[in-house]
Order: structure tokens, then C-alpha cells, then sequence
């Protein structure tokens, strides 16, 4: 899986969430279809704004049974070590998106090898599995 991090403003010791978004042509048609594209765009400017956040575009994960994904895990600061990810589903649903982008706000998964830990309810629902930590490499520029 490829990975490439948007550009941020984060600080090498913060820690913080690893947000990973399917950028694949089914999850962007949801997000259209649903109205919520312009919410997932708006993540963005969210994990800027957040200490330590770091937001992974990726092509097609693969999972298109899934509906629309996200990944989130949490990275600690000092070590930079990124713990598993929990995988949510049907991210195309604007309740579902809104909460993502309240609970990345406020710091996202709290406890690195416990990521789903701390979600809000419309995401608990979404929970659709966990996963190993992303590898997350930046451009050169």
C-alpha cells in the first residue's frame, strides 16, 4: 500500500492521530454521492490544525465492500512509534464524518495500542477491524 502525507505543521516531538483516507475512485464517488466530500476535504485543514496529527492520502485500499474507509492510530511523539489502526466503515455518512472530524480535533485515540479507544458513538458502530500500524513516508520534494 502506498502511502504519502499531506504537509504539516506538526512538530517532530508531538504526538498525536494518524488519520489514513481511501482516496480510491469508489470512496471518492461515495463521498460525492452522499454530499460529504466536501467534509472529508475539510479533514484536512482539521489534522492541520490538530498537535501532532498527520493525514495519509491513499490510492485504493482495496476493501471496497467496506464502503467508504478511513484509518486511524495514534503516534507517539518522542518515539515516533505508530501503534495498530482501527478501521472504520461507511465513512460516506455525514454523521459519521462530522464525528471523525470532532474526535481528531480533540487529539483522536488517546491509548497507542488501543486506537478505537475514546471514539465517539457514531463511530463505534463503524468499527470494522483493526489493523497494523501505517507506514508513513514522506515525499521528496
Amino acid at each position: 500500500m502506498t502511502h504519502k502525507s499531506a504537509p504539516s505543521r506538526t512538530t517532530a516531538g508531538a504526538g498525536g492521530p494518524v488519520v489514513a483516507v481511501c482516496r480510491g475512485h469508489r470512496c471518492v464517488g461515495l463521498h460525492r454521492m452522499a454530499g460529504t466530500a466536501e467534509q472529508v476535504e475539510n479533514l484536512q485543514e482539521v489534522v492541520k490544525a490538530t498537535a501532532g496529527a498527520v493525514l495519509i492520502s491513499s490510492p485504493c485500499l482495496g476493501r471496497c465492500e467496506m464502503a467508504s474507509l478511513v484509518a486511524v492510530a495514534r503516534r507517539d511523539g518522542p518515539s515516533g512509534q505508530v501503534g495498530p489502526t482501527v478501521w472504520l466503515s461507511g465513512l460516506e455518512e455525514p454523521h459519521r464524518v462530522e464525528a471523525l472530524s470532532r474526535w481528531i480535533a480533540s487529539g483522536g485515540p488517546q491509548r497507542i495500542h488501543q486506537p478505537e479507544h475514546g471514539a465517539p458513538e457514531p463511530l463505534q458502530d463503524a468499527v470494522s477491524g483493526f489493523g497494523p500500524p501505517p507506514t508513513v513516508s514522506r515525499r521528496a520534494r
